[in-house]
């Protein structure tokens, strides 16, 4: 029979956006130990609820592989006398690995002899192992912990009971002055004590404790309800992934149910209404089937239908009091005028280091033409854009936006109509914050990213101007979402920009090396970020990087160009980093870019300062690919260190004007071309 082994650690309540990733960390952490200690099995499925994280393991070997090793002992000269007698140092060694003289060897390393032993040793059985089990437990990271009673081990939440079983067998361990048994605790309210037979009859016997311990069943469960109750009253209820993992992480037996709020309250923002429900309340919201909003709020109980009614009610009146807030606050926001928003604007500071959040708007509305002059936007787009960077902030001084911060910029799309704002205004308004994570949503309007480029430039460049500049793992300002933000939404369109040009023409940056410099590398990591999300090769990614300027999609074609060739042609890759190679690391040496053909010796020499100087835009690789066998022939024929200070200057001339263009997309010393 496959021998299969349990481990649950009962705790109070984990926070539920934290306990799939610990529940992942648990199996992680039990497979690597019994790898570590050389005990095979099959499978690990976990279960995780908001009071257990428990792991079963399935296949489990009865003990530890035997294996043998070879143990070192002294050197020869020492193990031995002048007389050929083991002396009292390779006696203690044997008898230490319970070997005897007969059982040894000598092996030299690095030119002495060194006396040796096959060292059998014989696997522990893997109850033996189970029992130190609690060095995986105390192993566990977690992003905040507790510390109770007077254990100094601090965790999760505090542990109160474990279970370890292997098949029908209790593996005692202690920790945290808790017993490993076979007992566990039920649902909190409607459960019992109940003693674990075995692994396999682990998720049984909870289920009849009213607590589904496997994650996955109990979402399925959740969103069966959900839209089986949508069915039967003819709603639409859009299933948010993240609420849905959400309430499946702070329930063990879940009931769905709904409640009816006055439609009074429609007179909300739907955006408000929805914020309130999802965001605050973890509720689902309903729709009717042309896609409003309907006065329905839908939860899930951590319980079974008893007393359900009851439930519904308390609900209701928590919710109520929330939609009397948003209600009021909605009323309050548009008794006052735009300009009474923009007036506080200017009370309130971006940081204590920079300007007020009025001053930040000025800045944006100037920076956007120096970014609609890189890419040739027309002037009506421009325009648009400006007006929205004037005003863009406002909402951030509504009541609404300080009661539910999640919905600055969408507030202020909500609110354009009551204040005359054209449609292209408000939904660069709205849009100003995408992405919101890495690979979110992107501003849709030309307008937009304008709009957002310019915000998100203004920031960094002002936050390192006054060296707020991200270190290590802090980044309060979340300056390398912004980054992140503005390399995403220049690859997104088809701009050929150099960011760098926009850069060194800011008012701000312009004469500041240091300060460029902070942000070229800042980006580039960025960008390194992204070109691995591509599988990208690390070394193809330093090399692009590396490139003069800071055009996003030019790096990324280069790179993907790179890693192709690499991968599917990687004789005729190798033979172009070779060739380039040679080049740069010679034209580097030089500044002088003027090409004069008459100082041409050869004909290779003629070929490639006329291949030099006809090169231009076009396919990198299929250019670089052209120039091997000339510059090879080049290098065959002529010595560019010639006695000739003329000559000399020419062909150093030549490899500086070849190195100005590859290095305008790579450096190729970066690239590892033996491999």
């Amino acid at each position: 029979m496959s021998n299969q082994y349990l481990l649950e650690i009962g705790l109070e309540e984990v926070p539920a956006r934290f306990l799939l990733s610990l529940s992942e960390q648990l199996k992680t952490r039990v497979a690597d130990y019994l790898t570590e200690q050389r005990i095979e099995f099959s499978t690990i499925k976990t279960y995780a609820t908001p009071r257990r994280l428990a792991v079963i393991v399935d296949g489990l070997a009865e003990a530890q592989a035997d294996v043998t090793e070879v143990a070192k002992g002294p050197a020869m000269k020492i193990a031995k006398d002048e007389n050929g007698e083991w002396t009292k140092a390779a006696l203690g060694f044997l008898r230490g690995q319970q070997a005897s003289p007969e059982d040894s060897f000598v092996e030299e390393i690095k030119g002495v002899e060194y006396l040796h032993v096959n060292k059998f040793i014989k696997g522990k059985k893997t109850t033996d192992i189970l029992k130190k089990m609690p060095q995986v437990i105390k192993a566990m990271t977690f992003p905040v912990t507790m510390h109770w009673n007077a254990i100094e081990t601090p965790f999760i939440r505090p542990i109160h009971w474990f279970v370890s079983l292997l098949n029908e067998t209790v593996v005692p361990f202690e920790f945290v002055g808790v017993q490993a048994d076979r007992l566990t605790r039920g649902h909190r309210f409607l459960g019992h004590e109940v003693s674990i037979k075995s692994p396999a009859t682990y998720v049984e016997q909870l289920k009849a404790e009213f607590v589904l311990a496997d994650f996955a069943e109990r979402q399925a469960i959740i969103k069966s309800q959900i839209e089986s109750l949508a069915n039967e009253k003819n709603w639409i209820v859009p299933i948010d992934e993240d609420l849905l993992e959400e309430v499946t992480s702070i329930v063990e037996w879940p009931t769905v149910f709904y409640g009816e709020f006055e439609e009074e309250y429609l007179k909300v923002p739907e955006q408000v209404l929805i914020t309130a429900m999802k965001d605050h309340q973890r509720y689902f919201y309903a729709l009717n089937q042309v896609n409003k909003l309907l006065p329905i709020f839908i939860s899930v109980r951590n319980g079974n239908s008893d007393h359900l009614e009851n439930v519904i009610k308390g609900n209701k009146k928590v919710l109520r009091a929330r939609l009397e807030d948003a209600l009021f606050f909605y009323e309050e926001d548009l008794k006052q005028d735009l300009a009474f928003y923009l007036n506080k604007l200017t009370s309130v500071n971006e940081h204590f280091k920079l300007g007020s959040l009025a001053d930040k708007q000025q800045r944006v509305a100037a920076f956007i033409p120096l970014i609609a002059a890189s890419v040739q936007v027309d002037q009506a787009t421009t325009n648009t854009a400006i007006e929205a960077a004037k005003i863009y902030k406002y909402d951030l001084m509504t009541q609404t936006v300080g009661e539910f911060d999640e919905l600055q910029g969408e507030i202020g799309y909500v609110y354009a109509p009551h204040y005359g704002i054209n449609e292209q205004v408000a939904i660069a308004i709205r849009e100003q914050y995408l992405p919101k994570s890495s690979g979110g949503q992107l501003p849709t309007t030309t307008a937009s990213k304008l709009l957002t480029l310019a915000d998100k430039l203004d920031t960094l460049i002002h936050y390192f101007s006054v060296d707020l500049i991200p270190t290590g793992s802090n980044d309060p300002y979340a300056l390398r979402r912004q980054a992140m933000g503005v390399v995403e939404i220049l690859l997104s369109t088809d701009w050929q920009i150099d960011l760098l040009a926009i850069l060194e023409n800011h008012s701000v940056v312009k004469g500041n090396n240091e300060l460029l410099k902070h942000l070229i590398d800042f980006f580039n990591a960025r960008m390194s970020v992204a070109l691995e999300r591509e599988q990208i090769e690390f070394d193809i990614i330093q090399a692009v990087v590396a490139s003069k300027g800071l055009n996003f999609k030019l790096m990324v074609e280069t790179a993907k160009a790179l890693q192709a060739k690499k991968d599917n042609e990687p004789e005729n890759y190798r033979a172009i980093v070779e060739a380039i190679s040679r080049v740069v690391n010679l034209g580097s040496k030089a500044e002088n870019t003027h090409l004069d053909l008459a100082l041409a010796q050869t004909e290779s020499e003629k070929t490639l300062i006329g291949l030099t100087q006809s090169l231009g835009l076009g396919n990198v690789l299929d250019t670089l690919q052209h120039l091997v066998a000339p510059i090879n022939h080049y290098f065959e024929e002529n010595m560019v260190n010639d006695q000739d200070e003329k000559i000399k200057a020419n062909r150093y001339a030549t490899m500086t004007t070849l190195t100005q263009y590859v290095l305008d997309y790579l450096d190729p010393r970066l690239l590892i071309s033996k491999f």
